[in-house]
């Protein structure tokens, strides 16, 4: 008999056991983990990027190329994911010094395009602080060029050359990357595409 009492007793206890579990399962699953970038979500990277020389001549010294880019999440749920809005502003220069005669180049692209960008935001159950995206980029880029030739020629044998000039290009491009965010308002991340340079990475900062 009190076998059978203490039977019973462990089987309501199991039940009971079962039933907080369910729960517990439901509620987590109701209260789903937000994805890393949705509707309202808003971006600002700052980045540093390489690989794209813009074929100076040899022994050029290039700086990093510098951009600002900013992304607004407009419209979620496509699909698993959320496309955003927003843009890019890159800044990368160059620099020749010729040792014989003081003959000096410098050549100075700046980049200012919009961004559409798509985040998946399916692997938010697992880790929402990953966001992987892709996009296209579509802008104009600002191409100068100065040097020293004029100078250099007048002063040896009194000819004017010109050789300065500044022209504006239509660009495009595809790119993909990801953000890491350490904490809600603050990240990182890297792209591969091709804007002001070939590959960048930075910090994100989320509000």
């Amino acid at each position: 008999m009190k076998n059978l009492i203490r039977f019973k007793k462990s089987i309501k206890l199991a039940i009971g056991t079962a039933c907080l579990v369910c729960i517990q399962a439901v509620c987590n699953y109701s209260t789903a983990a937000e994805p890393a970038f949705d509707q309202g979500s808003n971006t600002i990277g700052l980045g540093v990027g390489f690989g794209l020389t813009y074929g100076y001549y040899g022994n050029t010294t290039a700086s990093p190329a510098l951009s600002f880019i900013y992304d607004h999440g407009f419209f979620p749920e496509v699909g698993p994911g959320t496309i955003g809005i927003g843009g890019i502003i890159g800044y990368k220069t160059a620099s020749y010094n010729y040792s014989s005669g003081g003959y000096k180049a410098k050549w100075t692209h700046t980049i200012v395009a919009v961004r559409g960008t798509y985040h998946f935001t399916g692997l938010a159950e697992k880790n929402n602080k990953f966001d992987p995206y892709a996009g296209v980029m579509l802008g104009l880029r600002f191409n100068s060029y100065s040097d020293t030739y004029d100078d250099y020629y007048y002063n040896l044998y009194g000819n004017h050359y010109y050789s300065d000039y500044t022209t504006t290009n239509l660009v495009s491009g595809l790119f993909i990357g990801a953000k890491y965010n350490f904490a809600p308002a603050i990240g990182v991340f890297g792209e591969l595409g091709y804007d002001i340079s070939f590959a960048r990475f930075g910090v994100n900062f989320n509000f």
